[in-house]
């Protein structure tokens, strides 16, 4: 392509060729898990303390709010790992990440300061793959069909 940006080192293209789609899954698996690890404790163990926060934070009724955010997570987090429906799975994943954006801007941009930080990435993250879908090594690409 004439508009391709030239390379400092041309021998490197195919390394970068082949690093590409494996760089790729590894976010969608580590953007995946880490969400699902964040909704298990939602569902699966500590509810009532969720619970507790959401009713705390003005979310009403608490345990609507922590079971449908524990699901987002969790089953949202294993379809992106999986690359399984991936594009429709990012949706509400979208929408999650949207509201927390939201709800941490009070307290500036930085994460360690319970910012806005850490959700707007993981929202652009998930923008990428809702844009793009799952990639090569996805079970989406297994089956054919990706929505």
């Amino acid at each position: 392509m004439p508009n391709e940006t030239r390379l400092v080192m041309p021998a490197l293209g195919g390394l970068y060729g082949r690093l590409a789609p494996v760089t790729e899954t590894l976010v969608r698996l580590c953007a995946g898990l880490s969400l699902a690890a964040h909704g298990y404790p939602k569902l699966f163990g500590a509810t009532e303390a969720n619970a507790a926060f959401f009713e705390q934070a003005g979310f009403h009724p608490p345990l609507f709010w922590t079971i449908l955010t524990g699901l987002t997570e969790f089953g949202g987090g294993l379809c992106l790992a999986l690359g399984l429906l991936t594009r429709l799975a990012a949706i509400p994943v979208l929408v999650f990440l949207v509201v927390a954006i939201g709800f941490h801007a009070a307290n500036g941009f930085y994460w360690n300061e319970l910012g806005f930080e850490y959700p707007l990435f993981w929202a652009l993250v998930v923008l990428h793959f809702m844009a793009r879908g799952g990639g090569p090594y996805s079970l989406d690409r297994v089956i054919g069909r990706e929505v």
